[in-house]
Protein backbone atom coordinates (compact mmCIF):
# COMPACT_ATOMS: atom_id res chain seq x y z
CA UNK A 1 0.00 0.00 0.00
CA UNK A 2 1.65 3.50 -1.17
CA UNK A 3 1.31 6.21 1.77
CA UNK A 4 2.66 9.59 1.76
CA UNK A 5 5.14 11.93 3.85
CA UNK A 6 4.23 11.78 7.31
CA UNK A 7 3.45 14.47 8.86
CA UNK A 8 7.20 15.27 10.48
CA UNK A 9 8.26 14.71 6.76
CA UNK A 10 6.07 17.15 5.50
CA UNK A 11 6.83 19.54 8.27
CA UNK A 12 10.79 19.02 7.48
CA UNK A 13 10.14 19.10 3.99
CA UNK A 14 8.45 22.46 3.98
CA UNK A 15 10.85 24.04 6.39
CA UNK A 16 14.04 23.45 4.12
CA UNK A 17 12.16 24.38 1.32
CA UNK A 18 10.80 27.89 2.50
CA UNK A 19 14.35 28.93 4.36
CA UNK A 20 15.70 29.11 0.58
CA UNK A 21 13.31 31.17 -0.44
CA UNK A 22 11.84 35.04 -0.35
CA UNK A 23 8.31 34.73 1.20
CA UNK A 24 5.48 37.59 0.55
CA UNK A 25 2.07 38.11 0.58
CA UNK A 26 -0.14 37.82 -1.95
CA UNK A 27 -3.76 39.67 -2.04
CA UNK A 28 -7.04 37.67 -3.26
CA UNK A 29 -7.27 37.91 -6.80
CA UNK A 30 -3.96 37.87 -7.76
CA UNK A 31 -2.34 35.73 -10.11
CA UNK A 32 0.83 33.95 -8.61
CA UNK A 33 1.86 32.02 -11.84
CA UNK A 34 0.53 31.48 -15.59
CA UNK A 35 -0.80 29.16 -17.69
CA UNK A 36 2.03 28.73 -20.82
CA UNK A 37 4.72 30.55 -18.67
CA UNK A 38 8.53 29.64 -17.88
CA UNK A 39 8.40 27.57 -15.26
CA UNK A 40 11.40 28.37 -13.13
CA UNK A 41 10.48 28.07 -9.10
CA UNK A 42 7.97 26.84 -7.34
CA UNK A 43 6.05 27.93 -4.05
CA UNK A 44 5.39 27.01 -0.69
CA UNK A 45 2.00 27.81 1.06
CA UNK A 46 1.92 28.93 4.34
CA UNK A 47 -0.90 30.61 4.69
CA UNK A 48 -4.45 31.34 2.45
CA UNK A 49 -6.07 29.94 -0.31
CA UNK A 50 -5.52 29.41 -4.08
CA UNK A 51 -6.58 28.06 -6.83
CA UNK A 52 -5.60 25.72 -10.17
CA UNK A 53 -7.23 26.43 -13.45
CA UNK A 54 -6.46 25.82 -17.27
CA UNK A 55 -7.90 27.78 -20.04
CA UNK A 56 -9.76 25.37 -22.76
CA UNK A 57 -11.23 26.19 -25.84
CA UNK A 58 -12.86 29.39 -26.24
CA UNK A 59 -12.20 30.89 -23.20
CA UNK A 60 -13.36 28.33 -21.24
CA UNK A 61 -12.22 27.87 -17.58
CA UNK A 62 -11.92 24.76 -15.63
CA UNK A 63 -10.81 24.86 -12.46
CA UNK A 64 -8.46 21.44 -11.19
CA UNK A 65 -8.14 21.86 -7.61
CA UNK A 66 -8.18 24.54 -4.29
CA UNK A 67 -4.65 24.71 -2.85
CA UNK A 68 -4.10 25.26 0.88
CA UNK A 69 -1.28 25.76 3.90
CA UNK A 70 0.80 22.46 3.99
CA UNK A 71 1.15 22.33 0.12
CA UNK A 72 3.76 23.00 -2.53
CA UNK A 73 3.14 24.17 -6.40
CA UNK A 74 5.19 24.62 -9.47
CA UNK A 75 7.04 21.50 -8.94
CA UNK A 76 6.59 20.67 -12.59
CA UNK A 77 9.36 23.53 -13.39
CA UNK A 78 11.81 20.77 -12.88
CA UNK A 79 11.21 19.53 -15.92
CA UNK A 80 12.20 22.15 -17.58
CA UNK A 81 8.55 22.76 -19.46
CA UNK A 82 5.78 25.72 -18.91
CA UNK A 83 3.26 26.17 -16.50
CA UNK A 84 0.85 23.92 -16.91
CA UNK A 85 -1.91 25.91 -15.21
CA UNK A 86 -3.23 29.25 -13.22
CA UNK A 87 -2.84 29.55 -10.21
CA UNK A 88 -5.22 32.34 -8.18
CA UNK A 89 -5.62 33.42 -4.93
CA UNK A 90 -8.94 32.80 -3.27
CA UNK A 91 -8.04 34.51 -0.01
CA UNK A 92 -5.18 36.43 1.08
CA UNK A 93 -2.07 34.09 1.19
CA UNK A 94 1.82 33.92 2.64
CA UNK A 95 4.03 32.31 -0.26
CA UNK A 96 7.86 31.45 -0.20
CA UNK A 97 9.32 31.32 -4.15
CA UNK A 98 11.94 28.88 -4.55
CA UNK A 99 14.01 29.23 -7.54
CA UNK A 100 14.81 25.92 -9.48
CA UNK A 101 18.34 26.40 -8.93
CA UNK A 102 17.57 26.11 -4.89
CA UNK A 103 15.30 23.56 -5.31
CA UNK A 104 17.63 21.23 -7.48
CA UNK A 105 20.30 21.63 -5.02
CA UNK A 106 18.81 20.65 -1.94
CA UNK A 107 17.10 17.90 -3.58
CA UNK A 108 20.99 16.80 -4.89
CA UNK A 109 22.10 17.42 -1.07
CA UNK A 110 19.17 15.28 0.32
CA UNK A 111 17.78 12.20 -1.64
CA UNK A 112 15.35 11.88 1.38
CA UNK A 113 13.29 15.41 0.53
CA UNK A 114 13.48 14.09 -3.41
CA UNK A 115 11.21 11.17 -2.20
CA UNK A 116 9.17 12.82 -0.50
CA UNK A 117 8.90 15.33 -3.67
CA UNK A 118 7.97 12.77 -5.91
CA UNK A 119 5.56 11.04 -3.15
CA UNK A 120 3.93 14.42 -3.62
CA UNK A 121 4.08 14.78 -7.21
CA UNK A 122 2.11 10.96 -7.34
CA UNK A 123 -1.02 12.16 -4.92
CA UNK A 124 -1.66 15.21 -6.53
CA UNK A 125 -1.44 12.96 -10.06
CA UNK A 126 -3.76 10.60 -8.30
CA UNK A 127 -6.44 13.37 -7.30
CA UNK A 128 -6.15 15.06 -11.09
CA UNK A 129 -6.78 11.25 -12.15
CA UNK A 130 -10.15 11.45 -10.21
CA UNK A 131 -11.28 14.77 -10.93
CA UNK A 132 -10.81 14.18 -15.02
CA UNK A 133 -12.52 10.88 -14.28
CA UNK A 134 -15.38 12.58 -13.15
CA UNK A 135 -15.54 14.59 -15.43
CA UNK A 136 -16.00 12.25 -17.89
CA UNK A 137 -18.25 9.86 -16.16
CA UNK A 138 -21.09 11.80 -14.81
CA UNK A 139 -23.07 14.26 -15.91
CA UNK A 140 -23.07 18.14 -14.79
CA UNK A 141 -25.58 17.03 -11.47
CA UNK A 142 -23.43 14.07 -10.35
CA UNK A 143 -20.17 16.41 -10.52
CA UNK A 144 -22.10 18.55 -8.47
CA UNK A 145 -23.03 16.06 -5.81
CA UNK A 146 -19.29 14.61 -6.27
CA UNK A 147 -18.09 18.26 -5.92
CA UNK A 148 -19.87 18.84 -3.03
CA UNK A 149 -18.77 15.51 -1.48
CA UNK A 150 -15.26 16.11 -1.22
CA UNK A 151 -15.20 19.84 -0.08
CA UNK A 152 -17.86 19.13 2.78
CA UNK A 153 -16.88 19.56 6.35
CA UNK A 154 -19.11 18.89 9.00
CA UNK A 155 -19.24 21.28 12.42
CA UNK A 156 -21.58 21.44 15.05
CA UNK A 157 -23.85 18.77 13.97
CA UNK A 158 -24.07 20.58 10.60
CA UNK A 159 -22.68 19.19 7.04
CA UNK A 160 -21.55 22.16 4.74
CA UNK A 161 -19.54 23.01 1.91
CA UNK A 162 -16.90 26.48 3.09
CA UNK A 163 -16.87 29.06 1.00
CA UNK A 164 -16.67 31.43 -0.46
CA UNK A 165 -17.19 29.63 -3.57
CA UNK A 166 -19.36 31.35 -6.42
CA UNK A 167 -21.79 30.02 -8.78
CA UNK A 168 -18.82 30.95 -11.09
CA UNK A 169 -16.14 28.98 -9.37
CA UNK A 170 -18.47 26.13 -8.53
CA UNK A 171 -19.37 26.11 -12.77
CA UNK A 172 -15.48 26.04 -13.50
CA UNK A 173 -14.92 23.46 -10.93
CA UNK A 174 -17.55 20.58 -12.20
CA UNK A 175 -16.82 21.86 -15.98
CA UNK A 176 -20.80 23.39 -16.60
CA UNK A 177 -22.27 26.70 -17.37
CA UNK A 178 -22.77 29.33 -14.84
CA UNK A 179 -26.51 29.15 -16.00
CA UNK A 180 -26.56 25.74 -15.37
CA UNK A 181 -25.36 25.91 -12.03
CA UNK A 182 -27.50 28.66 -10.80
CA UNK A 183 -30.44 26.21 -11.98
CA UNK A 184 -29.28 22.96 -9.97
CA UNK A 185 -28.60 24.84 -6.72
CA UNK A 186 -32.14 27.06 -6.78
CA UNK A 187 -33.50 23.40 -7.71
CA UNK A 188 -31.87 22.10 -4.74
CA UNK A 189 -33.03 24.74 -2.66
CA UNK A 190 -36.62 24.79 -3.14
CA UNK A 191 -36.50 20.61 -2.61
CA UNK A 192 -34.91 21.59 0.59
CA UNK A 193 -31.92 19.88 -0.13
CA UNK A 194 -29.67 22.76 0.57
CA UNK A 195 -29.26 26.34 1.73
CA UNK A 196 -26.68 28.49 -0.46
CA UNK A 197 -24.77 31.50 0.35
CA UNK A 198 -21.68 33.11 -0.50
CA UNK A 199 -19.90 32.03 2.58
CA UNK A 200 -21.37 28.43 2.64
CA UNK A 201 -23.93 25.66 0.92
CA UNK A 202 -25.43 23.99 4.03
CA UNK A 203 -26.24 20.51 3.12
CA UNK A 204 -29.57 19.96 4.86
CA UNK A 205 -30.22 16.13 3.68
CA UNK A 206 -28.87 13.84 1.65
CA UNK A 207 -28.74 14.55 -2.34
CA UNK A 208 -30.75 12.73 -4.48
CA UNK A 209 -28.74 10.61 -6.93
CA UNK A 210 -29.99 11.66 -9.66
CA UNK A 211 -32.23 15.41 -10.82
Amino acid sequence: MDTGPTTEQSAEFLHELARLGETRTWEPGATVVTQGDPADCMYVIHEGELRAVIAGEGGRVVELNTLRPGEVFGELMLSGELRSATVQVTTRARLTRVTRAEVERLLAARPDLAFQLVQRLVQRVRALTRTVGHLASADVYGRLVGLFDALAVEQGGQRFVPGPLSQQRIAERVGASKAMVNRLLQDLERGGYIEASRERIVLLRKLPPKW
